[in-house]
């Protein structure tokens, strides 16, 4: 299978620069996460034809509901479970892995992740800003609050163990991401 002239063994895993930078308790910063021609991959994801989409909560916010480019997500969530793992020191599954696009006034209220989301890791694909700012996920559990890089291939990685109360700052422009969610892993 072929998409964007990349095979599903060059979209696998993390790339070679990626980044963890800590910003605040149980919360990174990732850069460089996927290697060029993942992201390459990942930001025709929603012009694929053969993919679908539906209208998630809130609105505003389309999400890859099935399609050519679902079951590789999952892969790809799957074989990130070992360098969070060596990063994290816990065992995780991956719960499902989303392409969100949201589209423009897309905002997303203060909130918690449901306690058994143990791991958030939201990558931003692309963004435009239509000539409004653009923000990553805002999280408020410190003070000052710190935001998410909106930088594509760059994001964060969230240890939802303290299930900090984040939002997401509406805005006129379009904003690419995929979030894979991780619970913890029963396997002894």
């Amino acid at each position: 299978m072929t998409h964007s002239n990349t095979t599903v063994p060059e979209v696998n895993g993390f790339g070679q620069t990626v980044n963890f930078n800590p910003v605040a308790p149980n919360l990174w910063f990732v850069h460089d996460t996927f290697d060029q021609s993942t992201l390459h991959w990942m930001q025709g994801i929603y012009v694929d034809m053969n993919n679908t989409f539906e209208v998630t909560r809130p609105d505003k916010r389309l999400q890859l509901a099935d399609g050519n480019d679902y079951r590789k997500l999952q892969d790809i969530g799957v074989s990130l479970v070992p360098k969070l793992k060596e990063l994290l020191n816990i065992k995780l599954n991956l719960m499902v892995a989303k392409f969100w696009l949201d589209l423009p006034e897309f905002g997303c209220q203060p909130h918690g992740d449901s306690k058994e989301i143990i791991v958030t890791l939201q990558v931003y694909i692309d963004a435009k800003d239509g000539g409004d700012p653009l923000y990553g996920a805002e999280f408020m559990h410190v003070e000052p609050s710190v935001t998410a890089p909106l930088l594509p291939n760059c994001g964060y990685l969230n240890l939802n163990t303290d299930q900090k109360v984040h939002q997401v700052e509406a805005g006129i422009g379009v904003r690419q991401s995929i979030a894979f969610q991780y619970n913890l892993s029963t396997d002894s």
